[in-house]
């Protein structure tokens, strides 16, 4: 047996433990299972990145989708920017991570698919078209049919945990009608139906490859799409990768990795990695690594060649290395203003879903429009952060920290549209004045994003010439200062949350 088929056997069976460790971390009310009652504490508020049913007997957190379903089809609420805000977070730090490594019905399917049968396959007939059916069920089963079709009691149905979701089923379902006799009196034909669902998703992942993950799954099709901008990726080597094609038939998911290492439909379950025989295929997390080793380990080999003078290249494809230290900051300032201006974007979405009493209750006159802030500010955050990884990534190189700060123009925009929402929200409100004081408050600290932004504009004419140096560091200073007062007030708030939720 070969080294690549040895280390591609380790890694897998090193996934296998991790999604099973996983499960039993997130699932581990024990008393649930002997019960047949459903854990109720406190954790039941957080959802886990992965398909989580709230109903099963063990689970300790609640799932993502289940979560913004229940909000669409309340009557009370229009939309869960807590839930679409953890969601997010998710993505943009692992994205499709999760399907490989953290959801339960990956592990389920990972499972039956081992079971040594004859005849597999990584995909069904018609693949190229059915691999977009998941972004469909999201959008119809999950987003549209909760939050359009409504009783007469104003009140909704989660359409996909109620007529697809073979997790829940498994999970949740059956565990309870098997516990409880008064469910068994009163299952029907939705019940029965899921069943077959579950069936035909066990039989079907036997001969194929994660079938519901590629087809079906509505969370798979959200973290897919960042995919490619999430903190964890993949990439080639261009130099190392000879197209041997070794990627894709070790890949489950069928992706030709030399081609799109970032695909929608990647899982990062490793395996092209462990059987590329060039080693071209690594993670970001292994590309730190050895940067890190390269950076931190002295070389004692020196080189003797004599260094031949080159032509001086032009100040604007330059970057100096204290101008690179700037760059790095301000890809930093980026980062953790970006995640906390997520972070105040989701709590203040909790608040919001959960009817707290709360600063957000002095716009209730105009919720859309505190809704569309938020919104707004959720993408704009998104934006920010992204740009900051670009810029740690790539702070040597003059004309991509150029393109950063232009990309970086469209998280302002979606930051003046939210913020103009705002004022007109604080307009339309005449009858909390007092409360709406910390919403100004939150106002002038949200001024840290267009302070970036001129920060990283600003970088960008200093590496052509056309920038001085002290309003360089003016800039600098309001940068920081304007993060730290941002992610202090996103701490107040994240503490303030959680003070509430231990006291429900």
């Amino acid at each position: 047996m070969d080294k690549k088929t040895t280390a591609a056997r380790r890694s897998g069976r090193a996934r296998t433990w991790f999604q099973a460790a996983w499960f039993a971390l997130t699932n581990g009310y024990a008393r649930g299972y002997t019960s047949g009652k459903i854990f109720t504490g406190g954790t039941k508020v957080l959802c886990v990145p992965g398909l989580n049913c709230y109903s099963c007997p063990g689970a300790l957190f609640a799932c993502p989708i289940g979560s913004l379903q229940a909000v669409l089809n309340s009557s009370a609420f229009k939309f869960s920017l807590y839930v679409f805000g953890l969601m997010s977070a998710f993505g943009v730090l692992l994205g499709r991570f999760v399907c490989g490594w953290m959801c339960p019905f990956g592990l389920v399917q990972d499972l039956l698919h081992k079971i040594p049968l004859g005849g597999k396959k990584k995909n069904l007939p018609g693949h190229k078209y059915l691999r977009y059916l998941r972004f469909v069920v999201l959008a119809v089963m999950v987003i549209a049919l909760p939050a359009l079709v409504k009783s007469d009691g104003g009140t909704g149905q989660p359409w996909f945990c109620e007529w697809i979701c073979p997790s829940g089923t498994l999970s949740a379902g059956i565990p309870l009608v098997l516990l409880n006799a008064e469910f068994q009196e009163i299952i029907g034909f939705r019940f029965f139906w899921k069943v077959a669902v579950l069936v035909v998703c066990v039989l079907v992942s036997i001969w194929y490859y994660r079938p519901f993950c590629k087809y079906l799954c509505p969370l798979g099709a959200f973290y897919g799409v960042f995919n490619p901008v999430s903190m964890y990726r993949l990439e080639v080597d261009a130099n190392k990768c000879i197209k041997c094609g070794a990627c894709q038939r070790a890949c489950g998911m069928d992706i030709p990795t030399f081609q799109t290492p970032n695909s929608m439909d990647c899982i990062r379950c490793g395996d092209c990695v462990a059987a590329c025989p060039t080693g071209a295929i690594e993670s970001t997390l292994e590309r730190i690594e050895s940067q890190l080793k390269d950076r931190f380990i002295a070389d004692e080999d020196v080189m003797t060649e004599p260094v031949t003078q080159s032509a001086e290249p032009t100040k604007a494809t330059v970057i100096h290395d204290g101008e690179k230290l700037v760059v790095r900051a301000v890809g930093v300032l980026l980062i953790v203003g970006g995640l906390t201006s997520m972070a105040m974007s989701s709590i203040h979405g909790v608040f919001n879903d959960f009817d707290m009493h709360f600063t957000i209750e002095a716009l209730s006159d105009a919720p859309y429009l505190y809704t569309g802030l938020n919104i707004m500010k959720v993408f704009a955050s998104l934006m920010v952060f992204m740009t900051g990884v670009y810029l740690m990534r790539n702070a040597d190189r003059a004309e991509r920290v150029k393109t950063a700060s232009e990309k970086l123009g469209w998280a302002y925009v979606a930051y003046l549209v939210g913020v103009a929402m705002f004022i007109v929200a604080l307009v339309l409100n005449t009858s909390i004045i007092s409360l709406a004081i910390t919403d100004i408050i939150n106002f002038f600290c949200l001024l840290c994003l267009p302070i970036l932004w001129r920060l990283a504009a600003a970088i960008t004419r200093r590496l052509n010439g056309d920038e001085g140096h002290v309003r360089l560091v003016i800039l600098l200073v309001l940068a920081v200062v304007s993060v730290v007062g941002y992610a202090g007030w996103s701490t107040y708030n994240v503490v303030h949350f959680f003070n509430v939720i231990m006291t429900m």
